[in-house]
């Protein structure tokens, strides 16, 4: 899976490390002889094992192992680079006039069925995105894509509308698929549907490991597959890697004490001052990483019960349903101030937590550090709301406010209530949702939790039918991008789109194109831009970043030849060794 996909995946990456040393260097075992890598999921089952179907997190760790990406990135600065281990590219260059970019493939490698991967793998999969026919949030990201041409099995030709400062970026994006497998599972683009038995059962794939078997409920199971060519040492060492089902975080900590659990992404916050205990006794590895991304709350500024895209088939827009109580700025405003970051801080995340102000990463170039976190003042939330028309109109804190007038399209007396939707398996989520429902009453917000399994949040989340979501939302430092392709109104695609909230704003639009094709792509002008960009957002609210955090990760001391990078800590995982 490529990166800038998996990182919007709602899973709890990691990324950027405040500190990294080489841990366990020693020789490795041979081809297959370690024993199989195991990771625990507690984000339910796995939904597809096609790269271009992907959008949750689970998935995405099971495609990154069985497939090549388009374009790589170097695991220290996480910038795309030519030859990047598991990628085709092997050079780039732009015409003169920035639009068009042609990259160079390599010709050593074949998928499992000893087909060659080319140019045309990569061709397939931009065709069956852009077809219009296939549920993927891929297509919202190439909206400045005009084609996409494979003239020789080497070579991929990208023609852009408007020169791009983000051109390889966009680009890798694009999976790579094996196009004449694919044809034979999906006669035509429409077949390729979210159900199609095939997406949980691949026979042809090409990364260091191969399908076994998946297990509803239980586990997914890949062997080593010895032809991948871009392991450090030469062949892959572990004889597999199985992605084992769990409740929760809890469980899998517990797990990974017994043993049962070789590597864990994020420790559960409430076991952290045992981990860092265990750690220093010497009974694991222990790397501290700030989190990749955030525990975001997003608000459907749309009529959940219709949803509607962003723009026609023209690209003019469409006026949104409103939500009734969501569209209104004021009220999401007062949730934002209701919010005691402090007490989650607390009672959710152990004293990890960090607040954050502006839709950037804190540790990205183009974040903007003039501003705040919204500021907890609950006082400030109750005049909001009441300038927004709703009122307590019976000092009783345990009932909701109501509307004393219409408000919008709420006819007068309607509670101030709101639904939740969050997902099990999280200590994290579970803690702050029970604790915002809380600081939320205390200004007369009603708010009931809808708690579901992550597949169905899924649904919701990507179908727009919720009135608030909280889940945790990956970004990528090195690519200030991520704002547009989240907070566009071109991204609002419902079953398909990022912006699953319906946000709408024309000068932040205007602002993000014009930092993506600012000509000459001068890194000063282009922050100045996503300043203002960033200032919009905060301005406006379509979200509230609720917390990120320093992610303790662990490592069994079993493991050997583990060799972290600032960007990533698993980059190398074909050469681990478990003896």
């Amino acid at each position: 899976m490529n990166r800038n996909i998996a990182r919007w995946l709602l899973a709890i990456g990691v990324a950027a490390a405040l500190m990294v040393a080489p841990v366990m260097a020693q020789d490795p075992l041979g081809a297959g002889e370690g024993q199989p890598v195991i990771w625990g999921n507690f984000g339910g089952d796995i939904a597809t094992t096609n790269p271009i179907l992907v959008n949750d997190g689970g998935s995405a760790d099971v495609v990154n192992r069985l497939y090549p990406v388009f374009i790589g990135t170097d695991p220290e600065t996480a910038l795309e680079v030519p030859g990047a281990a598991r990628s085709l590219a092997t050079d780039w260059s732009y015409s003169d006039d920035g639009l068009v970019l042609t990259v160079k493939l390599r010709d050593d490698w074949t998928w499992s069925d000893g087909t060659p991967i080319t140019s045309a793998d990569v061709k397939y999969a931009y065709d069956a995105i852009m077809s219009g026919d296939v549920d993927t949030p891929i297509a919202s990201t190439l909206t400045n894509v005009v084609s996409l041409e494979a003239p020789d099995a080497t070579t991929v030709v990208i023609t852009y509308a408007t020169a791009d400062c983000t051109a390889v970026t966009t680009a890798t994006n694009i999976p790579v698929v094996p196009a004449n497998y694919y044809q034979s599972l999906y006669p035509t683009f429409a077949d390729m549907t979210a159900e199609a038995e095939a997406n949980l059962n691949p026979e042809v794939t090409a990364g260091p490991f191969k399908f076994a078997n998946f297990r509803a409920g239980e586990q997914v199971t890949l062997l080593a597959d010895q032809n991948y060519p871009d392991s450090a040492v030469g062949y892959v060492v572990p004889e597999g890697w199985v992605y084992k089902t769990v409740a929760d975080q809890l469980v899998e900590y517990e797990q990974f004490l017994n043993g049962q659990i070789s590597y864990v992404a994020s420790t559960p916050e409430d076991r952290e001052a045992d981990a860092r205990e265990r750690a220093a006794n010497g009974e694991f590895t222990l790397i501290d990483r700030p989190a990749g991304g955030w525990q975001i709350l997003l608000f459907n500024v749309a009529n959940p019960a219709n949803p509607q895209p962003g723009l026609d088939e023209e690209g003019n827009p469409i006026e949104q349903d409103p939500h009734p109580i969501l569209s209104s700025l004021n009220v999401r405003k007062a949730i934002t101030h209701a919010i005691d970051h402090s007490a989650l801080n607390e009672g959710a995340f152990s004293g990890t937590g960090r607040p954050v102000g502006g839709p950037m990463l804190p540790q990205s170039w183009a974040y903007n550090a003039n501003i705040a976190p919204y500021e907890y003042d609950p006082a400030l939330s109750i005049q909001l709301l009441e300038e927004a028309g709703w009122v307590d109109d019976d000092g009783d804190i345990e009932t909701p406010r109501v509307a004393t007038d219409a408000v919008g399209t709420v006819p007068a007396g309607t509670p101030l209530v709101l639904t939740m939707t969050t997902f099990t398996g999280n200590l994290s989520v579970d803690s702050s949702s029970v604790l915002i429902q809380d600081q939320l009453k205390q200004v007369g917000i009603q708010m009931n939790l809808d708690i579901i399994e992550f597949s169905p949040m899924l649904d919701k989340l990507v179908g727009q039918t919720y009135d608030m979501l909280m889940v945790f939302w990956g970004v990528t430092a090195t690519a200030p991008q991520d704002m547009y392709d989240q907070l566009a109104q071109e991204a609002d695609i419902p079953g398909a789109g990022f912006n699953t909230g319906s946000f709408s704003n024309p000068e932040f639009d205007a602002l993000m194109k014009e930092a993506r094709s600012l000509p000459g792509c001068d890194q000063a002008e282009r922050k100045a831009l996503y300043d203002r960009a960033q200032e919009i957002i905060n301005d406006n609210v379509p979200y509230y970043l609720v917390n990120t955090s320093i992610v303790p990760v662990l490592f069994q001391t079993s493991i050997e030849n583990v060799d972290p990078k600032t960007n990533s800590l698993t980059y190398n995982l074909p050469s681990w060794s478990i003896r």
